[in-house]
């Protein structure tokens, strides 16, 4: 998928990988956020590009000339999932629409696990951050 612009001037493409590439990046920032995962597989899209592109955490669809954006996270221990999700959503859709100027109608935040750190002999129950 990308997404193309023309003018008289010429004609723009933004390729896939870029766009995958600002939303991670943009998701990065936000505290709270600890890793990225792996999509799930698409199969019927698979067998149509006949490419295994799964590795990347983040799936673009464009309708139209708006794009909706999913993208699968890890977060810290002892964060509020909504309060987070809700920072990697603004932060995701205001990068994609700066750098290309496309609107994003959706940005979907599929929160796939918790990244605990090996501690070392403590198993007492921590409290969360407020």
């Amino acid at each position: 998928m990308e997404i193309t612009s023309s003018n008289p001037k010429g004609t723009l493409t933004i390729s896939e990988e870029v766009l995958c590439a600002i939303a991670t990046n943009a998701a990065k920032d936000v505290d709270g956020v600890s890793s990225f995962s792996n999509r799930p597989v698409d199969v019927v899209n698979t067998i149509k590009k006949g490419s295994l592109k799964v590795m990347s955490p983040v799936r673009i669809v464009q309708d139209g000339d708006d794009i909706d954006v999913s993208i699968y996270l890890n977060l810290e221990p002892n964060q509020k999932i909504q309060k987070v999700a809700q920072k990697v959503q603004h932060n995701v859709k205001e990068a994609v629409q700066n750098m290309t100027g496309k609107p994003v109608s959706h940005v979907n935040v599929v929160i796939t696990g918790i990244d605990f750190k090996e501690s070392e002999g403590s198993d007492e129950p921590t409290e969360t951050k407020e």
